[in-house]
């Protein structure tokens, strides 16, 4: 089965074991299966919202899994900000496919949710369809800290792509830092998308969208 250039970068990211990886809005699985295939995790938990795809899924996994890999799989349907961590365990949730004001949400609500828990091992893969610069912000203010990201082109679409934990003590930028290659043409061509977007967006909140539009031709000024 052969993964999206989107699931694939979030696939290769994961470079060490973990106790837990979730897939959330997992859809139809893929990148989770694609993860188990690899042993990266003592278990590997699909979550989504919707009960068709859930029930299809858990049909897959169980007609393809023997006795061993059964064990490290589970599948749950309900919304992503309830998940209830594993207290103690080294755990990787990812989300992607949702907006990035959404997907900072249920960062938030997973968060809230476990605070009673040591979240020192908790990371996260996010990959937002929009609203990054929101997002990025919002990661910062909660005290994550990047460990990498990376600029995804999927059928003319860019798309960020961010690991960030409680154990990294480096910075998350609104703009992004190491994600951006100097001489990669498709990375210039998103720059300037984005900058010609929050020009068009200024209007709508003046001071909110220059200081966006500063930041990312600032990012412009540094790559020149």
């Amino acid at each position: 089965m052969k993964l999206s250039n989107r699931l694939n970068t979030i696939n290769t990211l994961i470079t060490e074991s973990y106790d837990i990886i979730w897939d959330c809005c997992c859809d139809h699985g893929f990148l989770g299966m694609a993860i188990l295939k690899r042993n990266l995790a003592d278990k590997i938990i699909f979550v989504d919202i919707v009960p068709a795809l859930m029930a299809d899924l858990s049909k897959t996994l169980t007609r393809f899994s023997c006795a061993q890999t059964a064990k490290q799989w589970q599948v749950k349907c309900q919304d992503v900000g309830c998940l209830e961590l594993t207290p103690s365990a080294k755990q990787l949730v990812i989300i992607a496919g949702v907006g990035g004001e959404l997907l900072l949400k249920l960062v938030q609500q997973i968060i809230i949710n476990n605070t009673n828990h040591d979240l020192s091992k908790l990371s996260f893969i996010l990959c937002p369809v929009h609203h990054t610069y929101s997002l990025r912000k919002g990661l910062h203010k909660l005290g994550l800290g990047l460990v990498t990201e990376q600029i995804v082109l999927e059928n003319k679409r860019f798309y960020e792509v961010l690991h960030v934990s409680f154990e990294s003590e480096q910075p998350i930028s609104s703009t992004g830092t190491i994600m951006w290659e100097e001489n990669n043409t498709a990375h210039r061509m998103y720059l300037c998308q984005l900058i010609k977007h929050y020009t068009r967006m200024i209007n709508k909140d003046p001071v909110y969208f220059q200081n966006v539009l500063n930041d990312y031709q600032q990012l412009v000024e540094l790559k020149t």
